[in-house]
């Protein structure tokens, strides 16, 4: 198992170093625009908080207002809430849709399992794979918050910071933990795996947002997981208790439903 995981990241590093650049460069953008939208904040915030409230809630998440002159505000709605978020989703869905699906297409899986390593030792070393390049590109990207933040007056403790860079982390890899089950589960589900991934993040993402136009949405959203990603709220030391379950659960039941699947399921 070790042996696949260290084979599967050598391979990697070079799109990991490059995922690590964009995640940096763009956390490192954002970061320098605070000083100046901040000197105009009474401007931006009129701005902002006149806007439909559905274009509203597709950059600020729950917050009822917004105050770019708060390091805490201005972080959750240009970096936490959504720039983030998209980078890694995509990370996530693409490399959880290729981990095992990629060795089926090129029939190296069968040579793999051919090997004395279970079918469950192979499916943990792949899944630790993708987290461990989670790790690596959100730990990089967590460095380049704590320490350039300051530089441009984000004064916020580096606890929170890492606690919603974390949570960040972990709710993007969620729905590469959505693609992965699905794609090990059978090979019904292998060829929506991708698809269903991206309809649950992107598409969860618009519902929730248009939910504030309309009522008839209330119960709809509480269904999806961006409903409950607030990174103000976790910014301030107050991470959702519903967010907590969504990722504890998508974790564990993607765990073993992929394991209790792949078991089984034949290898085309």
């Amino acid at each position: 198992m070790k042996t696949i995981l260290l084979w599967e990241l050598k391979r990697r590093r070079w799109p990991i170093f490059w995922w690590c650049v964009g995640s940096v460069l763009i956390t490192v953008f954002i970061l320098v625009l605070y000083p100046p939208i901040r000197d105009q904040a009474n401007q931006v915030n009129q701005l902002f908080n006149q806007l439909p409230a559905g274009i509203k809630e597709m950059k600020t998440g729950g917050a009822a207002t917004v105050d770019v002159a708060n390091p805490a505000s201005f972080l959750s709605s240009q970096l936490y809430y959504i720039t983030l978020p998209i980078l890694w989703i995509i990370l996530a869905i693409t490399r959880a849709s290729s981990l095992i699906g990629k060795d089926e297409q090129e029939h190296t899986l069968e040579l793999l399992l051919s090997r004395p390593v279970s079918r469950g030792h192979v499916l943990l070393a792949k899944g630790l794979t993708l987290l461990s390049e989670f790790i690596i590109v959100g730990g990089i990207t967590l460095l380049t918050v704590i320490a350039f933040a300051p530089l441009f007056d984000l004064h916020i403790s580096s606890f929170d910071l890492a606690l919603a860079t974390a949570y960040t982390a972990l709710f993007s890899l969620s729905f590469g933990v959505v693609s992965f089950t699905l794609q090990t589960a059978s090979n019904l589900t292998r060829r929506a795996a991708s698809t269903i991934a991206i309809i649950l993040s992107f598409g969860g993402y618009l519902v929730v947002s248009l939910s504030s136009l309309t009522t008839w949405l209330d119960s709809v959203v509480k269904f999806l997981p961006y409903h409950y990603f607030v990174p103000e709220n976790i910014l301030n030391g107050k991470p959702s208790t519903g967010l907590t379950i969504y990722l504890a659960s998508a974790l564990v039941l993607g765990a073993a439903v992929s394991y209790l699947g792949f078991r089984r399921r034949d290898i085309e």
